[in-house]
């Protein structure tokens, strides 16, 4: 089941990550995990979906600092050989206005343990067929459109 958010993905654009501050504005980075043939996703006891580690830049931070952090923070993973893929171009529909969202992903042997924390309650290494329950539409189509970008 997908959940419909209030965010529309447009288009995965595939740059070098030196030509992404070419793009207005830039918000926060997502980490796509992959395990073998399984990405991470992590279910988001607030907003009751799953979700790809994702989060807004803090003060300063680099996108792909970013996408380290958030990773950690919401999944306890540490992954420090996130490799640039290219920006997710989305709407915020309510406002009619457009971000680009950086993208990280790096492949893993294995998922260290998860401590449920205060907006993340489980993980998965989900196949993307499998029925998990409420999926963010959003984040089910940048990983989509990652697979169709590195296949």
């Amino acid at each position: 089941m997908n959940v419909d958010p209030d965010l529309e993905f447009f288009e995965f654009i595939k740059i070098k990550e030196e030509e992404m501050e070419t793009y207005e504005p830039l918000a926060g980075s997502y980490a796509v995990i992959q395990v073998d043939d399984r990405v991470l996703f992590a279910f988001n006891r607030f907003r009751k979906r799953w979700e790809l580690p994702a989060g807004k830049r803090e003060l300063n931070e680099a996108p792909k600092e970013c996408a380290v952090r958030e990773l950690f923070e919401e999944t306890g993973q540490r992954v420090s050989q996130l490799e640039f893929q290219g920006l997710a171009k989305i709407m915020n529909l309510d406002t009619q206005t457009v971000k680009y969202n950086p993208i990280y992903s790096c492949r893993v042997d294995h998922l260290t343990d998860f401590i449920p924390n205060e907006e993340m309650e489980r993980i998965i290494l989900w196949d993307i067929i499998s029925d998990i329950g409420p999926v963010d539409l959003v984040d089910l189509k940048i990983y989509k459109s990652l697979l169709h970008t590195t296949s």
